[in-house]
């Protein structure tokens, strides 16, 4: 689970370059306005988000205006809460029919004035279609909120029967020991948990989770460095897993609110790269995969070292 937002953390997008996607959107300040046609667009945006895989809606990160730069964030332009409130916001979104269940959002004041904030707006994707105030269905397409065709809002209507798995993210540090027994030192892991919050169970389950090189502390198979070096490709899944004294040897499905966890170490390095990011992606059966990204800054730690 991601740690509270924060005026830093927003700047961590900008300086790490985090591109637009499928799951994350930049809208500047001027995005948000009371005019029919401004609520109409927050309506279709929101709804489209949900309506693909869920994500991140920022409103107060402006883009670059130049083609060679687009869809990467600029700067920070603030929101004036006390004319658009976070109340006012939330009533426009309400205006999704159906309503979308499980959104949040987030408030973040600004050190640039008393009323400057960005709000980020969490959206889960829904288990259904949802249409925007125009009275029309849109999904994320290529970095945009676009129309959807008949044949895939009957898809989103049948995602109810599809599993539907999350992965959240843990930093483990404990205790290392030498082979006498004796303390040597501290130990960190990144603990990757998926869940299955669908009414479906999942039969095949495949996390792909790209990890920096840099913060590793073994590299087993050199083919599995992707972007030049940078990163390393963990290919997780449900086969071979341990639970308790058990170990199954096929592939163990992945119930209703049951999750499952990998670990992978993390040398100390990983203490000085708080805005590095780790991407992800997973596929569950025959639902539709779901991504995102987070920093390690954005990780909470739990830690069960000796004092």
């Amino acid at each position: 689970m991601a740690k509270n937002w924060t005026e830093q953390r927003l700047q961590n997008f900008i300086t790490s370059e985090s591109e637009e996607s499928l799951t994350l959107e930049y809208k500047a300040a001027e995005a948000l306005g009371k005019s029919e046609y401004q609520k109409h667009e927050i309506t279709k945006d929101v709804s489209a988000m949900a309506n693909s895989a869920g994500g991140l809606i920022v409103y107060g990160i402006s883009e670059f205006s130049d083609t060679q730069k687009r869809h990467l964030p600029e700067k920070i332009t603030p929101v004036n809460r006390a004319e658009l409130p976070r109340e006012w916001l939330e009533q426009v979104i309400n205006s999704i029919r159906p309503r979308i269940d499980g959104i949040v959002i987030h408030s973040i004041n600004l050190s640039s004035g008393e009323n400057d904030v960005v709000y980020v707006v969490e959206i889960p994707q829904s288990h259904t279609a949802h249409q925007a105030g125009n009275h029309k269905y849109y999904k994320r397409f290529n970095f945009q909120s676009v129309p959807m065709e008949d044949y895939e809002i009957r898809d989103v209507l049948y995602r109810e029967q599809m599993p539907d798995v999350n992965i959240r993210f843990l930093i483990e540090a404990k205790d290392a020991f030498d082979e006498t027994g004796e303390k040597s030192g501290d130990e960190f892991a990144l603990i990757v948990q998926a869940k299955n919050n669908g009414s479906a169970f999942a039969r095949y389950v495949a996390c792909f989770v790209d990890v920096p090189v840099k913060s590793l502390v073994n590299i087993e198979n050199k083919m599995s460095i992707k972007d030049g070096g940078k990163y390393y490709r963990h290919r997780l899944t449900n086969l071979n897993q341990e639970y308790a004294d058990e170990v199954f040897r096929a592939n163990f499905p992945l119930l209703r609110s049951m999750a499952m966890s990998w670990k992978i170490p993390l040398s100390e390095n990983f203490l000085k790269m708080e805005s590095w990011t780790i991407k992800w992606k997973v596929y569950a059966d025959n639902a539709l995969p779901k991504e995102g990204r987070i920093t390690f800054g954005e990780i909470d730690t739990v830690d069960l070292r000796s004092r």
